[in-house]
């Protein structure tokens, strides 16, 4: 009798974990739902978090600093533009950089200066990084290419997530060595993401606050600058122009 019931729970784990398997999502299928889910959007808006650890060597010694930016990110996908305004530092606030593909133009407009700074963006130089911040959602698009792929699920705050974990391969480069991102299981939208480097050490994390699709955003509204800004042409940039990042003024 026993050995029957035995027999009958070894049974119904089995069963148990077929069924989970079975309905197991893959990394692939999941960066081929995010693909599908975001294939028409025609414009986003992104609220982001984001805290850096900057590491730098002071008076023979080496140090890590903790920067903070928040920035909103609007974008129109035809023709390309991307707009990040920052909110955070109280030193960066109202600080906008614009990338024009259309163009081939990259604006800065600090509001200190009242100045916006023009420079050429010349295409033929590619850049070497394979994650573009300007749009969340095409992180996951080249992940497969250089990195390990595992996901899961579970459930956290009392929402159902992915758990996408992205380590980086041997003999491959990127822009962090280990990446854990986060998506709402329902909308597919990325809520958080940790980043590492290749040693193990806490690059950053990136907290999307808020994400719209399809708002209805005008292109000469995301081109708009102060009528009486000074406009200050500049040199040429090779490649994609990524966050300006470092340290805040005055620090």
């Amino acid at each position: 009798m026993q050995r029957k019931i035995l027999v009958t729970v070894v049974l119904i784990c089995f069963i148990v974990t077929i069924n989970s398997l079975a309905f197991a999502i893959t990394p692939k299928e999941l960066i081929d739902k995010i693909k599908s889910e975001t294939k028409d959007v025609k414009d986003s808006y992104v609220d982001i978090k984001m805290s850096m650890n900057i590491t730098g060597v002071s008076s023979g010694s080496t140090q890590t600093t903790k920067l903070t930016y928040r920035f909103k990110v609007e974008t129109i996908t035809n023709p390309t533009i991307v707009r990040i305004t920052y909110l955070e530092p109280d030193t960066f606030k109202g600080t906008v950089m614009l990338i024009d593909n259309e163009k081939n133009l990259l604006s800065m407009y600090s509001p200190i200066t009242n100045q916006v700074v023009q420079s050429k963006i010349e295409q033929k130089q590619t850049t070497t990084s394979t994650i573009d911040f300007t749009n969340p959602t095409s992180i996951f698009t080249e992940l497969e290419k250089a990195y390990d792929l595992t996901v899961e699920e579970k459930k956290i705050d009392k929402k159902d997530v992915y758990i996408l974990t992205a380590t980086l391969k041997q003999n491959q480069k990127g822009d962090f060595g280990k990446g854990i991102f986060y998506l709402e299981k329902n909308s597919l939208s990325p809520i958080k993401i940790e980043l590492f480097d290749t040693k193990g050490q806490s690059i950053g994390i990136i907290e999307l606050l808020d994400i719209k699709h399809n708002i209805g955003l005008k292109v000469a509204s995301l081109r708009s600058f102060p009528k009486d800004a000074k406009i200050i042409k500049g040199g040429t940039i090779q490649g994609t122009p990524g966050f300006p990042f470092g340290s805040q003024p005055g620090k």
